[in-house]
């Protein structure tokens, strides 16, 4: 499977899959920032606002009798984080060019379109529109408060603000309540012109169209002008002398433990290819010691699986328990990281870890969001790397690597959301 990595401009780059394997194409347009708690809400809602309405189509009607006439085109956007980048996208998805009527180039159509919604947006003396952000700043706010009824989610963003706390990983990307309803149109204004004119362009496309097609709609459509190409680079989270336990009462049935672990950084795609395959030997998959084990052979979690993060020096392990299990879930963990130090796994749990890391990346094409997502993660990182060259990283990982990794894996929060701490 073969990627098209382009530059179109300084600082804007394409990573592009070819393929006729479905009848609709996706494309997307982010924009690289630094995740900060003082700016994700701009930009959070900004997204909002970005997917309402474009200068040519500035009511929802008139926005969707267009997208309907484009063959039911979508178009969204959202935030997203990738270790401590704050990624403002657009996504557009769109029939294919050869079954559209009569050879219409619904590709060009829809990049127009995408390019209307970044660089004329709706706007009402020079800044967006009073009752559109009011009604956005509504809509987001709703959405950050309900983020509570994903309890396991939940659990992992305290525990990441607890474990990171003062660097910027421990940023919500949607925002907090307080900074959105502080915002107006004018202020949205400085979040538009920073994401538009300053960050990094990273564009993804999944579909049919040869790469001249899609970089001639992309340069006649989405005009970016040269900007430096400089990502965010993450702060190396220093490791603790001592593991802080942090409890939160809240009326569940059902007790979350979320382990947070320091680890090396990783530095270049062969360390990506060495962390994923620790993952996937300690709680990554249902064959996992994490699931083999601590959920299946004690019967101590409804769940429980290891979270590491590419950009990010530090892994979390989340943990479904029943009430009074807390400790002898937690120590169960606990024996799992320390068997990966000691070298206690088999090579054929190291064949099958990396077995099924391949046998994923080979399913990447199967779906255009995961292909997209893919894509988008690969051309964030200055060593990129197509799916061969992914697949012969992680074949190339020794027992060796992994124990040497896991060393590196230290203990440092244990936070418990329930009912009543564990004793």
């Amino acid at each position: 499977m073969q990627i098209y990595f382009s530059k179109i401009e300084e600082g804007v780059s394409l990573a592009a899959f070819k393929t006729d394997k479905f009848k609709s194409a996706l494309m997307t347009v982010s924009f690289a920032l630094q995740l900060d708690c003082e700016t994700a809400s701009g930009f959070s809602l900004l997204t909002n606002l970005l997917s309402l309405s474009t200068g040519d189509y500035p009511t929802m009607q008139s926005f969707s009798i267009i997208k309907d006439e484009l063959y039911a085109l979508g178009l969204d956007a959202y935030v997203q984080r990738r270790g401590e980048i704050l990624l403002v996208t657009l996504e557009i998805s769109s029939i294919a060019d050869s079954f559209a009527f009569d050879n219409e180039r619904v590709l060009f159509k829809a990049t127009e379109l995408l390019g209307g919604a970044i660089f004329k947006p709706c706007l009402e003396n020079g800044i967006f529109p009073e009752a559109n952000v009011e009604s956005e700043k509504k809509c987001l706010i709703e959405e950050i408060e309900s983020e509570i009824e994903n309890k396991p989610a939940y659990a992992m963003k305290q525990a990441r603000r607890i474990l990171c706390a003062g660097e910027p990983f421990a940023a919500d990307s949607a925002g907090e309540t307080e900074r959105v309803a502080a915002l107006d149109g004018e202020a949205l204004m400085y979040y538009y012109r920073k994401a538009i004119n300053e960050a990094p362009v990273f564009i993804t496309y999944v579909g049919e169209a040869e790469p001249q097609y899609l970089e001639e709609c992309i340069k006649a459509n989405l005009p970016f002008k040269k900007r430096e190409h400089t990502i965010p680079k993450p702060i190396i989270h220093a490791p603790s002398a001592s593991i802080k336990r942090v409890f939160e009462k809240m009326d569940i049935g059902q007790c979350i433990v979320i382990l947070g672990f320091y680890n090396k950084m990783p530095e270049n795609a062969r360390d990506r290819a060495i962390l994923s395959v620790y993952n996937e030997i300690l709680g990554g998959s249902a064959a996992s010691k994490l699931f083999m084990n601590v959920r299946e052979k004690e019967g101590l979690c409804y769940y429980c699986s290891s979270y590491p993060s590419g950009r990010k020096n530090v892994l979390f392990v989340s943990c479904g328990v029943e009430p009074g299990n807390e400790e002898k879930a937690i120590e169960s963990v606990y024996r799992e990281i320390n068997a990966m130090k000691n070298g206690d796994f088999s090579e054929q749990e190291l064949e099958n870890a990396k077995n099924s890391i391949i046998q994923s990346l080979n399913g990447q094409d199967d779906s255009l969001g995961s292909m997209t997502g893919y894509l988008l993660g690969q051309i964030l990182f200055d060593d990129a790397v197509d799916n061969e060259r992914a697949a012969s990283l992680i074949k190339a990982v020794t027992k060796a690597d992994v124990s040497a990794f896991a060393e590196t894996v230290c203990p440092e929060l244990e936070y418990i959301l329930g009912e009543e701490a564990a004793q």
